[in-house]
Order: C-alpha cells, then structure tokens, then sequence
C-alpha cells in the first residue's frame, strides 16, 4: 500500500471551487463536501460501508447515499467536485469504486484504505506515522519525501497484534489456561463468565466455536482486560505490555525504512488508545526507545476531516487554515 503521489503534490489539481472527503467506516459512513471559497463544509450520512463486512454492493450503496446527502445539503452539482477522496475500513475493491464512479463526476476519485486518513488527519499531512488500535490495528507512515510505508493491516486471521481483538482473544486464552492449570491465576476468567452471560468457562468453546462471536464481539472483552488490569491483575496487566510492545514493533518498520529522524508526530488512532492509558503509556515508551523524539499526538479532526485534506492537497491548497477546519469539522459532527 502507497499514498498516491497526486495527494501530496499537487500534480492533477483540476481547478474546481469543492473537495469531498468520504469516511466509509465499519457502522456508519460520513461524506464531506467542503467549498474552497467559503471553506464551509456539509455532510451526508449513510449506513457502513467496510467491504469485508458487508460486500462490494452495499458498501457502494452507503458510499454513494452520504455523498449525495452531502452534495445536496451543499447546493451543489458533483461535476463542481475536483477531488473527491474515499477513505475505507477494509479492503478497497475494483467492484466498489466503479460502481460509486459511475453515478458522479468528480475531477478526480482516490480509493484509499482509512489508515491512510488517518495519517492525514493525526499529522496533517506532515512526515510521521499512523498507529491504529480499535477493534483492529494498523500502521503507516510517510517522510518528508512523500515516500510510505504500511506494517501491518492483515486482519484478525493474519494480523492485528496490539488491537481490541487481540487483547480480547488472548485473555480468553489466559482465562482458559488458567482453568486448565497451566496458566497463573487471572481474575479474567470470572470476567469472561460474566462479560458473555456463561454458566461456566467451559461454555467459552461453544459460544466462539458456535455462535460464532465476531471479531467485534472479541474485541469487546477488552473493556474488562482493562478493569482487570486497573485493578492489579499481573495477566491483564502483561497483555497490554506485550500488545504494547507488538504495536511499537510494528512502527518501528516505518521509522527505520522511511528513515524518519528528529522531531516526527506519532498519531494514535482507536478506542484501544484513548479509553485509558494502559496500552499508550507502554506503548510510548517502546517508541521512544527507538525514536526518543517522537511526538505523540491524538488526531485533531476525524478521519472524514483526512480525507478532506488530503483533497484539498490534491488540488495544491496547502495553506489550510486550521482552525477554521476543526471548527467547522466539529460543529457539524458533534
């Protein structure tokens, strides 16, 4: 996965007076048409639109319902649309962007995989790395050069280390040690009794095996890790530190093959990071071992709001007034 290099340059800017970001996310999907003249912004709304969770079609459908919510509410036409920007959970089909493509007609259409916004709108565009930990996890950095590098985003069968999932599937697992006697103690197998309503931990396996339980069901259980955890648990508390340990693992590749040096913001991306400070304060700490002058940041904006700028990049705005931008990103999403 690379960043197009027409999002940081400039290069196909098409002179038309709109941009459209669209954040096409797992529950709901948030479109974005924002003027350069006045730079207000209106937003349409519609249903989830991550392929891999509910198909090519009606990820499309979603797609296409918010940005026609959104051009309407703008009182514009989508041929006065330059750019329009499609950051998605999941996996970007052909299917997907042909259908939405053949309905509007923007200057030019970029599909890219959300973590790509998120790195827009935690860096504002500036050199640095993307950490995504919420149900799943993802990283993505680009340098100065506009050069990018993606660890990780291979989904829950391959991948995820340090996400909701991954903390909620190996305290499962400790739980289930625990009970068979190869593991310590852990108060996380009450707390899988109670969280999923089980008479007992052996029921586990048919509730998992059965149902079975999706991945955000999994990565639910991640709230009680936590409680666990708060409360002095060493297995809980281990979890955290390992998945910790994997997420600054998984940005040090960035770092390294990008050659990032001095002064370069690390954004984190996902309820795993801001429900608490189990997973960010480890986590910072790994990351300084390697990079001790990362700067770490929570994104200022939403994702729709990186979508938005790597448009108005596209079309070679590049003195954003950000203020202006926050302000209008959170009276209409609030």
């Amino acid at each position: 996965m690379t960043i197009p290099g027409a999002l940081l340059d400039g290069s196909r800017a098409t002179g038309r007076r709109h941009v459209a970001g669209i954040d096409g996310g797992a529950t709901k999907s948030i479109a974005a048409v924002l003027s350069l003249d006045t730079f207000e912004i209106r937003f349409g709304h519609a249903g989830p639109s991550n392929v891999d969770a509910v198909g090519a079609e009606a990820a499309a459908s979603a797609i296409r319902d918010a940005l026609r919510e959104a051009l309407r509410e703008a009182g514009v036409d989508d041929a006065d649309v330059g750019t329009a920007v499609v950051g998605l959970a999941g996996t970007p089909s052909d299917e997907l962007a042909q259908s939405v493509r053949a309905e509007f007609s923007p200057g030019a259409w970029y599909f890219v995989n959300d973590v790509i916004a998120a790195w827009a709108s935690g860096t504002w565009l500036e050199p640095g790395v993307a950490v995504i930990s919420g149900t799943g996890s993802h990283v993505f950095g680009v340098n100065a050069a506009g050069e990018s590098w993606r660890t990780g985003g291979w989904g829950h069968v391959l991948g995820d280390e340090g996400s909701g999932y991954w903390l909620g599937l190996h305290a499962m697992k400790a739980a289930l040690r625990y009970r068979d006697g190869s593991g310590p103690e852990t108060a996380l197998l009450d707390a899988a009794v109670e969280f999923y309503r089980l008479d007992a931990i052996e029921d586990l396996q048919a509730l998992v095996y059965g149902k079975p339980l999706t991945k955000s069901e999994i990565a639910a259980f991640t709230e009680e890790v936590e409680g666990a955890a708060a409360a002095g648990d060493r297995v809980a508390t281990g979890l955290f530190e390992t998945a910790a340990t994997d997420l600054a693992t998984q940005v040090r590749a960035p770092v390294e093959m990008l050659e990032l040096e001095g002064p370069f913001k690390v954004a984190l991306v996902g309820g795993v990071f801001t429900s608490s400070g189990r997973l960010r304060d480890p986590f910072e700490g790994a990351v300084r071992e390697f990079a001790p002058d990362a700067q770490f940041v929570d994104p200022e904006i939403p994702p729709v709001g990186g979508s938005l700028l790597l448009g108005l990049r596209a079309e070679d705005v590049r003195d954003v007034d950000r203020d202006a931008l926050r302000s209008a990103l959170s009276a209409e999403l609030e």
